[in-house]
């Protein structure tokens, strides 16, 4: 039954994003990331873009996107121009180099990313919708909680979805994913970069997944985050929201680092989370210099497979096609699966990047809490 249902996964993810690596359009469009008002960056329909930088004064433009720099030409009118290569669908962070010095674009809107506030542009997959906001989708909200943290003794601030029947049910209560970005982004990341929110509101709307509520909090805290996800986050919300307070309607999720502290925190705590997802984690190999270990990693499922696959509804693991991640993630996943482990592994076209991140929020909030 697991395997009919995976492969129906799999089949909804083709078919919520059929077609080519191509646009829809006939003729380059502004991108969907650009500052109200501003025209450039365009997008060409073979998914190459074409920046223009006001800067007469400038003596040297480049654009640095996805690892490559590409010097820009000034024209008659001042304004310096260049075409970039084709570039993946996704989303994907840019910057200006203006005379040696890097700065974000004026014309991109600004996304928390590599540690800085960032220009970024999101490139459209033909065919690929699930995370453009429709019409007809009733929508929920996010909302910003701020509270106190004993741990690190200074105020918190985590964002929840919630879905669009929540008020209208005051009797009903919900199950929860908490949610976590990567490194270098923050609590702000599964909205702004990944829209969480339109993805579940639509799948809520289409009845493939469970109406829920889903925490994304600052991950960053060193060697303390678990204690605060733990002893304060889940606390405060289920406190101020209607949710299903164990295990069972409990799950943890995460991108690269967040991937990692689902591992390490989730996993790790299944009297809390009893559904874990780990989205291009480097920490299988890839990234890190010293080698995945299971027998250190995962003593418990060497112990006993039957009980720890009896604490999990659902282990869900990750990768892009071409993230350098790829091959340790297949790997981990194969060893673990001989020792015993019932795993779901899905593999996305692109990189360490957010369209296999989107697409994996989008699968495994329809495989989550089902059980229950």
């Amino acid at each position: 039954m697991k395997r009919i249902f995976n492969v129906l996964l799999a089949l909804a993810v083709i078919t919520a994003c059929a077609g080519n690596p191509a646009s829809d359009t006939a003729g380059p469009v502004s991108a969907s990331t650009n500052a109200p008002g501003c025209e450039w960056p365009k997008v060409n329909p073979d998914l190459s873009v074409e920046f223009h930088v006001d800067a007469p004064e400038a003596k040297e433009v480049a654009v640095d996107i996805c690892s490559k720099v590409y010097p820009m030409t000034k024209n008659e009118n001042g304004v310096w121009v260049t075409t970039v290569d084709p570039q993946e669908p996704g989303f994907h962070y840019y910057f200006l180099i203006v005379d040696g010095k890097r700065i974000s674009d004026p014309s991109s809107q600004h996304f928390y990313g590599c540690g800085t506030m960032a220009s970024a542009i999101d490139i459209p997959e033909a065919g690929c919708d699930f995370y453009i906001a429709d019409e007809t989708s009733p929508r929920g909200e996010v909302r910003r909680e701020r509270y106190w943290s004993d741990v690190e003794k200074h105020s918190r601030v985590c964002y929840v979805y919630v879905p669009a029947e929540y008020a209208q049910n005051p009797s009903k209560r919900y199950p929860v994913i908490y949610l976590q970005h990567g490194g270098g982004e923050d609590e702000t990341g599964w909205v702004m970069q990944g829209k969480t929110d339109v993805i579940m509101d639509k799948l809520i709307a289409q009845g493939k997944a469970e109406p829920m509520l889903i925490v994304m909090e600052f991950g960053q805290s060193g060697g303390d985050f678990g204690r605060i996800l733990i002893e304060e986050t889940i606390p405060m919300i289920d406190s101020k929201y209607r949710t299903v307070a164990d295990s069972r309607h409990r799950a943890m999720a995460g991108l690269s680092m967040g991937g990692g502290q689902s591992w390490s925190v989730g996993l790790k705590h299944p009297e809390v989370f009893a559904n874990i997802g780990i989205f291009s984690s480097g920490m299988f190999g890839g990234v890190t210099y010293r080698p995945f270990d299971l027998e250190k990693e995962l003593p418990e499922l060497l112990a006993d497979p039957e009980a720890f696959n009896a604490n999990l509804d659902l282990f869900y693991i990750s990768c892009g096609e071409t993230d350098p991640r790829i091959t340790h993630t297949q790997n981990a996943v194969e060893a673990m699966r001989e020792k015993g482990a019932e795993i779901h592994f899905s593999a996305f076209p692109g990189g360490h990047e957010w369209q296999p991140w989107r697409k994996s929020i989008h699968e495994f909030a329809q495989m989550v809490f089902k059980n229950n």
